[in-house]
């Protein structure tokens, strides 16, 4: 008896064990869920995170991919032979007989237009590679926009901040009568015109936040990264994707020679006929004709033409480089200048800025300069900042074109 209640004991508490441990895991599997919730959805966007996502979703992508995919597809078709021609004739008027007849191209023909095909598919492949470098130069410059725009919005609330007190001090000392209905009014107009302002920019970056979330495809958009100050160090690119589409457009160019060459050569025909009594044996009814390329002048007019046309796209090429090459440099000396700005503000710019602000606000409370002269010199160092805002901005534009010149 003693075993048998020991024994139910036992069981009972492997029982109770076992459902709790089934609830602790419960319980920290929805612990696990929920902090990985809070990781998604608390992270910040990095403009790479933006492009990767842009890539995955934007039908430009998908298109160029079946583009490339039906280029691929259609090289079988470099080797298709026209249809047969059934026939029934009556040659001895006697019976119909029934025959047929397949022509074809000389061999190299085939040869040629199935390295045509080929090189048409790479031509799509490159393209494909285009797009994709297209979307990446979009969407980094659609991120830029925002960050651009996050920036002036936090300018802008700043300004708004400090103008409004200001306005409303500048309420309280009208009616207490220690300044004038001018300065009250220039008090007041600025805080309208920063209000009217800081709406406008909270505006434009919402906007520009739902333009991001279309490009991307994310249901929501979380906070993107801040714009940097310093410049990461670009990795070392390969080819800008237009200059090798047009490489590839001046080969398919070359191959198209070959094709007009080739054109002017025979082609054939085989077939079967009974042109004969019934009785006539089977190597009598056997029909094979030649096609004579007699007309040397429209051949040498074709074989020209693609070789015009090889000799445009292959200076089509040397214009997109030499372009490529000229705005490269174009862009370095734009980020030197703009980085030189950017670091003038960063040592002394944003701290005469802030000085400048800082003593009007005081001066403006001791009573030592009207409303006037404070207001323009806040506004004056506001502009400070903005134009840094609007330098920082520069330099990652042109950093961004770099890239998207580089192949990256």
């Amino acid at each position: 008896m003693h075993t048998l209640l020991c024994r139910m004991f036992f069981l009972i508490f492997k029982h109770l064990k076992l459902k709790m441990a089934l609830q602790v895991k419960k319980v920290a599997f929805t612990v696990a869920l929920c902090g990985m919730a809070l990781l998604v959805f608390g992270q910040v966007l990095t403009m790479e995170q933006a492009v990767q996502a842009a890539l995955k979703h934007h039908p430009q992508i998908q298109a160029a991919a079946l583009t490339t995919e039906s280029k691929k597809l259609g090289e079988r078709a470099a080797r298709i032979l026209p249809n047969p021609e059934i026939t029934a004739e009556s040659p001895t008027g006697e019976f119909y007989a029934v025959g047929f007849l397949q022509s074809f191209d000389f061999p190299t023909v085939y040869k040629n237009r199935k390295k045509v095909a080929q090189a048409e598919t790479e031509l799509a492949r490159v393209a494909q590679k285009m797009s994709e470098s297209e979307l990446r130069y979009a969407v980094r410059t659609q991120f830029l926009e925002l960050q651009a725009a996050e920036m002036e919005l936090k300018l802008a609330r700043r300004q708004d901040s400090i103008f409004q007190k200001m306005g409303q001090a500048a309420t309280r000392q009208f009616a207490a009568g220690e300044i004038d209905l001018l300065q009250k009014t220039i008090a007041e107009a600025e805080a309208g015109t920063s209000k009217q302002a800081l709406l406008s920019a909270q505006r434009t970056a919402d906007n520009l936040r739902l333009q991001l979330r279309i490009w991307t495809g994310l249901p929501e958009l979380q906070q993107v990264e801040p714009l940097q100050s310093v410049l990461s160090q670009m990795p070392e690119g390969a080819e800008n994707p237009a200059v090798l589409y047009e490489r590839q457009a001046a080969a398919v160019a070359q191959r198209q020679i070959a094709v007009a060459r080739s054109q002017a050569l025979p082609n054939f025909s085989l077939g079967y006929l009974n042109q004969g009594p019934r009785p006539t044996p089977i190597e009598y009814r056997l029909r094979a004709s030649v096609g004579i390329p007699l007309w040397v002048g429209q051949n040498r007019a074709t074989r020209q033409s693609a070789e015009t046309a090889a000799r445009a796209a292959e200076s089509r090429a040397v214009a997109v480089a030499q372009n490529v090459t000229v705005e490269t440099l174009s862009l370095h000396t734009s980020i030197e200048n703009a980085l030189a700005q950017v670091e003038y503000f960063q040592k002394e710019g944003l701290l005469r800025s802030r000085t400048l602000i800082e003593t009007a606000t005081r001066l403006r409370g001791a009573g030592q300069v009207d409303y006037t002269v404070s207001l323009r010199t806040i506004a004056g160092a506001l502009a400070l900042e903005k134009e840094y805002a609007a330098q920082l901005k520069l330099l990652h534009a042109a950093r961004i074109r770099l890239q998207y010149l580089a192949g990256l």
